[in-house]
């Protein structure tokens, strides 16, 4: 097991791609903090985790906000001891708007909760427990679009975009001192989100959403869209010792988009 006696922070634990990437570290040894705004679905993956062995820690907190994330790695630290991983996956999509028709709440919130509250967790987590023991690995959870903007969707593209030059950045503060920061960076993620966007797409243009997801998969090398088990099977590896020279990268999982 490569993250056997590790403590993981997952946020956007309560569905989709951070379940999955919850998971995969449990099944991998690592003891896991679940966090989310809404508890229900964090108790429930929490369960998940469990019967894989490890523990599991559900902590309800918006990471925009300063004081629950100082709340949610106290917690973590007083119940499970340490912080070794901090996975930021949280993210809103926001409402698709042209930026002509941007409204500044839209804006504020996707950034708010993608990038802020990326960089609130990576804060505390280096001052309460990585920098002190020289020791941890923070694993951002980045997207194509920001790597390509998307059309009425720039604040999520502006957002993502920001996190890997977050992720650079960072890496190069607090290598020095033995912790380690990269990205991975989905494409086209089969999650019940994406399903959501496919399903709104076919609606708006009136055709069916069998056409929408197969034009879609169309756009990649391999021709169908990623699984969220492939995207946490590279969290996985940028959280284990098998990366211990990697820091500083965005490992794009995209079937070749």
């Amino acid at each position: 097991m490569r993250l056997i006696e590790r403590v993981a922070i997952v946020t956007g634990a309560g569905s989709g791609l951070g379940r999955v990437i919850a998971q995969s570290f449990a099944a991998e040894g690592a003891d896991v903090v679940l966090v989310g705004r809404r508890i229900e679905p964090l108790e429930e993956t929490a369960t998940m985790v469990r019967a894989l062995g490890p523990r599991a820690l559900a902590v309800s907190a918006d990471v925009s906000l300063e004081g629950d994330v100082r709340e949610l790695v106290q917690r973590a630290l007083a119940e499970l001891g340490r912080i070794d991983v901090l996975v930021n996956n949280a993210a809103s999509p926001g409402t698709d708007q042209t930026v002509a028709n941007m409204t500044l709440d839209n804006w504020n919130a996707t950034l708010a909760t993608t990038l802020t509250g990326a960089m609130l967790c990576a804060r505390e987590c280096l001052t309460r427990s990585m920098l002190p023991r020289r020791s941890g690995t923070i694993v951002n959870v980045a997207s194509s679009a920001g790597r390509h903007g998307q059309p009425r969707r720039s604040h999520f593209s502006a957002a993502k975009a920001g996190l890997l030059v977050l992720t650079e950045a960072l890496s190069r503060e607090v290598g020095p001192q033995g912790v380690r920061v990269n990205a991975v960076v989905p494409g086209l993620v089969a999650t019940e989100l994406l399903d959501k966007y496919h399903q709104r797409v076919a609606a708006e243009r009136g055709v069916a959403y069998e056409r929408v997801v197969a034009e879609a998969s169309a756009t990649t090398a391999l021709r169908r869209l990623i699984t969220p088990e492939e995207v946490a099977a590279v969290a996985v590896f940028l959280a284990s010792e098998q990366s211990s020279g990697v820091t500083g990268q965005a490992i794009v999982v995209s079937g070749g988009s």
